[in-house]
């Protein structure tokens, strides 16, 4: 019975996150209905639990839960915006959860880790094809709420989330990539170990395949975080002294360098982007450096930026309540300006938690989480968040984190936890 429990959450949870994850299950009334069952089996699954996360919550579940009571209170209160359009938050804050009830045991959650290792490449190909059918701007006509991006969704097109979600990934495929040994697998399913090499050719596989997407799908904010992504994960896979001060180092270089020379650089780039939708931000750029002002789409993303820190500056306690005056184009900057100092520090450190904690517990794999890290501090500060993002960070990445060897002899050299397993039998 103990372990039927932890199989059934598991298995509740996988089929939250393949609808999460898939373009064409997104809008299927059947799937959105079979997820909202998940998530409600697991709950109900958790209360049940001895030593459930529901009868002992720890701060970031209590916090998760006192958000989430806040924003619906508003709504209630207020009545501004739409409860649904707030979904997606809930969803992300509700893997948190599920992650908090499994954090002394993340391998636990081995099983959906490995079926969304063979579940994304499926979608990410998917997109691919849509790009050489419908054109690269099909990522971004699939953001928009329109015919026309629903029919691509159901071809197997993902747009933002999918791209963004994929972001999270790359420093867990570095490290597997270049320290496979690390790595324990025997939790991997036997169709894949039992093809050892080609097995260990996933992880370069995928990160190619993510490196391609974002490329082609024509986000610039996307590829400005892979870069640095990329940057950190293999800039620590060693982690020697002076690695780690040479870093910060580095980037204040490339900085100084980049505002020395970015127009020449961007000067040469457009040649090379042209024909795809990166050339019209790369001459928006070119003439934002010419007239010393932004103009065209870095004009409209400075003052979406600038109009949620304005809005919070003015309203540093409760913020304004609402969704008036915000930019809607920084999920950190948007949550300070609509719900105050507190709420705003509470869902950044919210975000945070995760990857600082295991920063703190796993140095020996900093590329990872140093690299996870750095992607949840650049991407919610400069565009917004979905519910993809917690599938990676909440489920993928501690479970990463948990298949190492690091994290093997952490446990093996410390007390027992007590594992979600084991917390059944005294049931």
């Amino acid at each position: 019975m103990k372990l039927n429990i932890i199989s059934l959450q598991n298995f509740a949870l996988a089929i939250l996150c393949l609808w999460i994850i898939s373009p064409p299950l997104t809008l299927n009334p059947i799937a959105r209905a079979l997820a909202l069952l998940a998530i409600v089996t697991w709950g109900l699954l958790e209360i049940i639990r001895s030593n459930g996360i529901f009868r002992r919550p720890t701060w970031p579940v209590l916090g998760a839960g006192l958000f989430i009571a806040y924003d619906l209170v508003l709504w209630y209160a207020l009545g501004e915006w739409e409860l649904i359009s707030h979904i997606q938050m809930y969803i992300l804050l509700a893997l948190l959860v599920i992650y908090e009830s499994r954090r002394t045991d993340p391998k636990s959650l081995a099983p959906v880790f490995w079926t969304m290792m063979l579940a994304l490449p499926v979608w990410w190909i998917s997109t691919l094809r849509g790009f050489d059918t419908f054109g690269d701007h099909a990522a971004r006509t699939v953001v928009r709420s329109s015919g026309e991006a629903m029919e691509l969704m159901q071809q197997g097109v993902g747009g933002y989330s999918l791209i963004y979600s994929s972001l999270v990934l790359i420093p867990v495929l570095v490290l597997m990539t270049f320290r496979w040994r690390q790595f324990d697998t025997s939790s991997a399913p036997r169709f894949l170990r039992a093809f050892p090499r080609a097995f260990r050719l996933m992880p370069p596989v995928m990160l190619a395949l993510i490196t391609i997407l974002v490329l082609r799908a024509g986000f610039t904010i996307a590829v400005i975080v892979m870069v640095a992504t990329l940057a950190v994960s293999l800039m620590y896979l060693r982690t020697r002294p002076w690695i780690l001060l040479m870093a910060p180092l580095v980037a204040l270089f490339l900085v100084v360098v980049g505002q020395i020379f970015l127009q020449d650089i961007v000067e040469l780039l457009i040649p090379v982007a042209d024909g795809t939708s990166f050339v019209y931000k790369l001459r928006d750029l070119q003439l934002s450096l010419e007239i010393g002002d932004s103009t065209g789409t870095v004009a409209d993303r400075t003052e979406r930026y600038l109009r949620s820190l304005n809005s919070f500056l003015q309203n540093p306690l409760f913020g304004v309540l609402g969704d008036r005056g915000v930019g809607n184009h920084s999920a950190y900057l948007d949550y300070f300006a609509q719900r105050g100092l507190f709420f705003g520090m509470l869902y950044m450190v919210l975000m945070l938690y995760l990857p600082v904690r295991m920063l703190r517990q796993l140095p020996g794999v900093l590329s990872m989480t140093g690299g996870v890290l750095a992607v949840m501090i650049l991407f919610p500060l400069l565009n917004s968040v979905t519910m993809a993002i917690g599938v990676v960070l909440f489920i993928m990445f501690p479970v990463a984190c948990s298949i190492t060897s690091e994290f093997g002899n952490r446990s093996r050299y410390r007390r027992p936890a007590v594992s979600p397993g084991r917390r059944m039998s005294a049931a």
